[in-house]
């Protein structure tokens, strides 16, 4: 096994640990708030103020797919970038102080 495949491979684990980590918080967070009449949620606001993240994340996306037909290196960006993702979502369950009722 090459360095890169092992490196790609620790870090694919311990992005899924943080995953699952914040989608089973998420989820018991879920669940103990599901008969709770007072939790209301407010997300009129959220296309507003996440436009250019996610303006960003598509042409970062273009951009990516566009240099693998320039050079055949960033090929290794794409998983990467996925890794990222999937560590991001699984770290937002964890820093979202509204769910435990914090304000």
């Amino acid at each position: 096994m090459s360095t890169l495949f092992i490196i790609f491979l620790v870090l694919a684990a311990a992005t899924t640990a943080l995953f699952f980590a914040g989608y089973a918080r998420g989820v018991r967070i879920a669940l103990a708030s599901y008969a709770d009449d007072r939790v209301e949620v407010d997300d009129s606001g959220d296309l507003s103020t996440y436009w250019w993240p996610i303006a960003l994340a598509v042409l970062g996306a273009a951009m990516i797919i566009a240099l693998v037909g320039v050079s055949p290196v960033f090929i290794y960006v794409a998983p990467l970038l996925a890794l990222i993702t999937a560590a991001g979502n699984g770290l937002a369950f964890f820093i979202d102080d509204d769910a435990t009722g914090a304000e």
